[in-house]
This record gives structure tokens, C-alpha cells and sequence, in this order.
């Protein structure tokens, strides 16, 4: 017995230095990036505490694992805070702290994980592996219920809160410590409250881990690949285009993307500009639409991540808008605005391939086809010949 108690040590922490790290958005690894970051580029002590604000939408098991080895290789006093939405958070990632706090209404997942869960079942609405925090704030065994970060970090240090991890001592093989935290946030003894932030890429990384953001920034890249291709200038929006596309690819890895819809997304953009280069959409258009839509399903069918089918549609009628609209709006008025192209024209013969509607014709030249005016009141037959001329800076028959 005596041995036994010679292996215990509980250890009273007097607090310095508190540091401050949000996860907010997709927790992935532009979090953990910056968490690493924090702790290769600053100098910290045991006594130093380390706190994290969690309200994450959607996690997954990769940013979880990953997490979990980066704490558990920085020996200070770490706590985690779950709020102030009513936020799913995994079990597993409360186990890496020393103290947990929670925000009333927090879904904690896969409760088996939990050292503590037939603690927090026994006043809290448990089903299944999940639980719903319903009770009233206060100090509780193992965790606290608060409802902000403020009142999770004063209590923290008004309370003789032990920590809910036994950590072996790297200084005593074979001994275990229970850190009690000791600091009054409002005194001189805290030197230092720091709000970590990650880098502006890991911002830029964490906002397109969003996959409907993905989605639109990839489908998007290419649309403006595409408009270059017909409103040709100095390339900028086919680079624009080009960093949207690499930016948002760059997390298909980490999510597990379904690389089985890049294939049709590739046919939807070649039909899109086979009815770009026709200057009229009819079926054809309504196919390409189809195809896009269908390729957004396959490539999140086994994402990872959560997502709304809803707004994945919504996100392809936007895609389509750009084709339909915006990308024949400034086709049209690059060719008002310089008719240098359209004069080299006048005088040429073209055979008229189909009347699109009353005002205007598909015509062919040189196995070119574009759109041209025509009268409302002509008499003109299909696979004959016309000449071109120029009428209010615009072609005609």
C-alpha cells in the first residue's frame, strides 16, 4: 500500500501564461497545422495552459487521430471548452485534455471512448453511444458545464478541479500525476492571455474544406478556364480559374474524395462548351446541367464529411447561371465593344445551318460556327448561302 501511494502524485499548477486556440468551420488538418505550429514556434513551460474553444460543424477520424498526437507529445496543462452552439463533438477528442467544459446542449458522440461516460450518464440524457448535456451549469465530476469560454477559464482557476488524465511524469519511470490547476485569471500571477490564430493559408485551407466551397471553387476554376477560351486576353482568368481549381483540390485527399465523378464532370464541361461555341443551349445545355449535378453526387458519395444535397443543387444552378449568363453576357459585350474581329467578316459567304429564333441565325464559315442577325420578316432556307455585312456593330444576313 505504501508503495502504491509513493506512485501518486498530485501536483498543484500555478498558471502563467494562457493560450487560446479556436476550431471553428471543418476540423481538419489546417487546425492541426496550426496547433503544431503554435507549439514548434513557442517557447512554453508545464505551467503554461493550453485551451481550446471547439465548434466545429464536422470533423473526421483523420483530424481526430492527428490531434491526439500532437497533445500527447506537448506536456502542459490542456483544456478544451465545446461551445457556444450546440455543437456534435466526438468523445474521443475530449480524452486528450486534462479538462473538459461543455456548453448546455452539446452532443458528445461515441461515448464508449469517454473514460468518464457513466459519470455523465447518470445526469444527462444518454442514448445509445451518444449523450445530450441538459444539465444546469456548474462544476461537475470530471467536466463543467458552462456557457462560455470566459466562465470555463475563470472557474477553471477558482476551483480545485484535478485533472481527468493520469500522465506518467517524464522525470519518474512508473509514476502518475493528477494536476490540479491554481491561477486567478483577474491577478498579476497571469502574465500573458494569447488568442492563437492560424496562418492566413490555414484559414484559406479550413474555409474550402467546407464541400460545398469545394465543389463551387472547382466547378467555378473551370468555368473561367472556359470563358477565357472565348473572350481570349491576357490569361487572367484562366489562372484565376487555374488557382481555383488547384486550391480546391488540394483536399480531396484528406476527405476522400470519389475520384469516379471527375470523368463526368469532364464530359459536363466539354458539353458546356460545345454549347458556348453553338451561342444557344436547347437540350444540349439542359444535358450539361445534368451531367455537372450528377458528377457533384459522385464525388461526395462517400465523402467523410456532411452534405447538404440541397445546397450541393443549389451549388450546381449557380455553376449553370455562369454558363448560361454571365459567360455569354461578356462574350457578347467583349464583341460590342471590339469589332475588329467581327468586320474581318463582312463580305464573306456563309451557309446558314438553323434559325435559332426570329431575330437570330447559326451559320457557318470555314467549319466556324457562330450566331449572326438576321430580319424577322426574311425568307431564309436552311444549308444556303448568304453574305455578311454589318449592321450597329453587329453581323448579319
Amino acid at each position: 500500500m505504501l508503495k502504491l501511494f509513493s506512485l501518486l502524485f498530485f501536483t498543484v499548477v500555478n498558471i502563467s501564461n494562457i493560450n487560446v486556440f479556436e476550431i471553428e468551420g471543418v476540423f481538419s488538418s489546417g487546425h492541426n497545422n496550426g496547433i503544431n505550429r503554435f507549439f514548434e514556434e513557442t517557447t512554453y513551460t508545464s505551467s503554461d495552459l493550453f485551451v481550446v474553444q471547439y465548434n466545429a460543424a464536422d470533423y473526421t477520424n483523420k483530424a481526430i487521430e492527428e490531434l491526439g498526437k500532437i497533445l500527447e507529445k506537448n506536456y502542459l496543462s490542456k483544456a478544451v471548452w465545446i461551445g457556444p452552439n450546440e455543437t456534435e463533438v466526438d468523445s474521443r477528442i475530449l480524452g486528450y485534455f486534462d479538462y473538459v467544459g461543455l456548453a448546455p446542449g452539446t452532443k458528445v458522440v461515441n461515448l464508449n471512448q469517454l473514460s468518464f461516460s457513466d459519470v455523465i450518464c447518470e445526469s444527462n440524457l444518454c442514448e445509445d453511444e451518444n449523450v445530450i448535456i441538459s444539465q444546469e451549469e456548474g462544476v461537475y465530476e470530471n467536466y463543467m458545464v458552462v456557457g462560455s469560454l470566459g466562465a470555463f477559464v475563470d472557474n477553471l482557476g477558482s476551483n480545485d478541479i484535478s485533472s481527468n488524465l493520469n500522465r506518467q511524469i517524464p522525470s519518474i519511470p512508473n509514476s502518475f500525476n493528477f494536476d490540479v490547476i491554481n491561477f486567478d485569471i483577474n491577478s498579476d500571477d497571469v502574465s500573458e492571455v494569447v488568442f492563437v490564430k492560424p496562418s492566413l493559408a490555414e484559414r484559406f485551407y479550413i474555409a474550402i474544406s467546407n464541400p460545398i466551397f469545394t465543389y463551387l471553387f472547382f466547378a467555378l476554376g473551370f468555368a473561367l478556364i472556359g470563358l477565357e477560351l472565348f473572350a481570349i486576353g491576357p490569361g487572367l482568368m484562366a489562372a484565376i480559374g487555374t488557382l481555383l481549381v488547384g486550391f480546391s483540390s488540394m483536399v480531396f485527399y484528406e476527405f476522400e474524395i470519389n475520384y469516379f465523378g471527375l470523368p463526368v464532370f469532364f464530359i459536363s464541361f466539354l458539353i458546356f462548351i460545345k454549347v458556348l461555341s453553338r451561342g444557344y443551349f436547347g437540350l444540349l445545355g439542359i444535358m450539361a446541367f445534368l451531367l455537372l449535378h450528377a458528377s457533384g453526387i459522385l464525388l461526395f458519395l462517400n465523402y467523410e464529411l456532411k452534405v447538404n444535397q440541397w445546397l450541393l443543387l443549389l451549388s450546381s444552378l449557380i455553376i449553370a447561371f455562369f454558363y448560361f449568363v454571365a459567360i455569354p453576357t461578356v462574350i457578347r459585350s467583349r464583341l460590342t465593344t471590339d469589332t475588329s474581329a467581327m468586320t474581318s467578316f463582312v463580305g464573306n459567304k456563309v451557309v446558314l445551318k438553323e434559325i435559332i429564333r426570329n431575330s437570330q441565325a447559326l451559320v457557318s464559315f470555314n467549319e466556324i460556327d457562330f450566331v449572326v442577325e438576321i430580319d424577322d420578316s426574311g425568307n431564309y432556307q436552311n444549308n444556303s448561302e448568304y453574305e455578311l455585312s454589318e449592321v450597329d456593330g453587329k453581323l448579319k444576313i
